[in-house]
């Protein structure tokens, strides 16, 4: 019989080899829509359920008829990027407007649901940690109501949007598109700064999961190379390819691409005349094992020194 430490040993390998063989992009074509609960349609895009090895994270997409309303419910964090439509969320009965372009942070077990009031479909991305708050015990989800058609009357008795932040401790909780910070860094044509890089920037105090940042990639240029523990890109406009351990992922607009835990190297091109953007999920757990990790450097300096494609 195998000891327990031999288990160890081979639960190793077999991470190391599930990491090697699992997929990259996934492909908004290829998404499996179902009605759930919470939304009246929705999919998982990066998820372990989908055979991508996460660092206990995952990413879905849903979307909200014109006249409905989400379920509403509590677990753990969660960051919320508006692609289309309008509408608001309440969260712990405080109102927060929404339209394309806005992000969204929800605090752990926080009471929230969302609302379309506008005339087009409201579709949204949305990040959690879910996984991970699962497996240690910490993940418990309620759902207090199911999603379902607006009645007026209780859309008229919510007070109008007061603030973006939080009266329980201040934090921010939405930031529109018209509010997004520009960087003077110059890794990539342009980057916006949104919760920011560890969750913690422009009022947000994300600590589970953040969107924070857009890249801006121009035409016929590449990112610098750089490594850390996990990265999630959702590609909000254009093509274009990543280079992930050596091996070449295209992708399209409307997919997501996952860079997998174990601090691989990772790089990304736009190769076309159309500039590209990249919606950028990011979660606590990665720094809490960056400042562990030794013998990895998480930008290649000499594979950044230029950001220019070279035929």
């Amino acid at each position: 019989m195998s000891d327990f430490y031999s288990a160890w040993l081979e639960r190793s390998k077999a991470n190391e080899a599930k990491v090697a063989d699992s997929p990259r992009v996934a492909r908004s074509k290829d998404l499996k829509w179902v009605r759930t609960p919470q939304d009246y349609k929705a999919a998982l895009m990066i998820a372990p359920e989908l055979g991508f090895p996460t660092g206990g994270s995952c990413l879905m997409r849903a979307e909200i008829p014109v006249g409905w309303h989400s379920g509403r419910h509590l677990h753990g964090e969660e960051a919320i990027y508006v692609e289309s439509g309008e509408g608001f969320m309440v969260l712990d009965d405080k109102r927060y407007d929404f339209f394309p372009g806005t992000i969204l942070h929800v605090p752990y077990r926080a009471t929230h649901q969302l609302f379309n009031t506008g005339k087009a479909p409201v579709g949204y991305l949305s990040g959690l940690a879910w996984h991970l708050e699962a497996d240690v015990y910490m993940g418990k989800m309620e759902q207090l109501e199911e999603c379902g058609e607006n009645d007026p009357k209780v859309l008229a008795a919510f007070s109008k949007e007061e603030s973006q932040n939080w009266p329980e401790d201040g934090r921010r909780i939405s930031m529109h598109e018209k509010q997004f910070e520009k960087s003077d860094e110059s890794k990539h044509g342009a980057t916006y700064f949104l919760m920011g890089r560890s969750g913690k920037q422009n009022g947000f105090k994300s600590t589970g999961v953040a969107i924070s940042s857009i890249f801006v990639d121009l035409a016929h240029t590449k990112s610098h190379s750089h490594a850390h523990p996990e990265a999630y890109l959702y590609a909000l406009e254009g093509d274009g390819y990543s280079e992930i351990g050596g091996k070449r992922y295209d992708w399209n607009q409307g997919d997501a691409v996952h860079v997998p835990p174990g601090m691989m190297h990772h790089q990304h091109f736009n190769p076309y005349d159309k500039d590209m953007k990249e919606l950028r999920f990011e979660f606590g757990v990665r720094y809490w094992l960056v400042d562990q990790w030794k013998g990895y450097t998480t930008v290649d300096k000499h594979l950044k020194a230029t950001t220019h494609m070279v035929d």
